[in-house]
């Protein structure tokens, strides 16, 4: 196994971090995670195959019960081995042990790590032509980076406040040209969060 990936996948990998990857250290390295539903099958199976190419990793289908309402929740969860590949990952994302924005996102921000951002947090308003990205766990700050990087991409977005939290929102003026720079990276299964 080497220890460094190749553009494309680096990108794939921020991407994944900014939206539902994160790492966790496991014995002396950090391990890469993340997980989606069940209707996500295809597109987990694609970040599966691009990280194989580089890391050993494992797919695993889970079961999960919700003890409020008893429903079934199926997913599945991407799991790598311990590396030293995540160092450099770690030490862009993390601080005191916390997963945060990059200071430098505005400078490094893509249209392909927009795209899987988007299929990981992207939720597109069935009420009107906007969108949502669920950055619910970063504060003012980081959205302020948020907002920054994707103007530089030529997307407009406020700061939304939704119970409680904070999100960015992508408005139906800017959609257009949300959906032109995303789209070449979608994943089919995935178009649904611009339609």
């Amino acid at each position: 196994m080497g220890n460094t990936v190749g553009s494309q996948l680096r990108e794939i990998i921020i991407g994944t971090l900014l939206g539902d990857g994160y790492l966790e250290q496991n014995g002396r390295y950090k391990r890469f995670v993340c997980g989606h539903g069940w209707k996500q099958e295809e597109y987990i199976k694609w970040k599966f195959n691009l990280l194989s190419e580089v890391t050993q990793c494992r797919l695993d289908y889970k079961r999960r019960q919700d003890p409020r309402n008893n429903r079934i929740y199926y997913s599945l969860q991407l799991r790598s081995i311990s590396s030293s590949l995540w160092d450099e990952f770690y030490d862009l994302f993390y601080k005191n042990q916390h997963r945060t924005i990059p200071d430098n996102l505005p400078d490094i921000i893509s249209a392909q790590m927009l795209a899987v951002w988007l299929m990981d947090d992207g939720y597109r308003r069935s009420d009107c032509n906007a969108l949502r990205l669920n950055t619910q766990g970063y504060g003012y700050r980081e959205h302020q980076l948020i907002k920054q990087s994707l103007k530089k991409l030529g997307i407009q977005s406020t700061i939304h406040h939704q119970a409680g939290y904070l999100v960015t929102y992508i408005p139906s003026s800017s959609m257009d040209v949300l959906r032109s720079t995303v789209r070449p990276y979608l994943i089919p299964t995935m178009e649904y969060k611009i339609a």
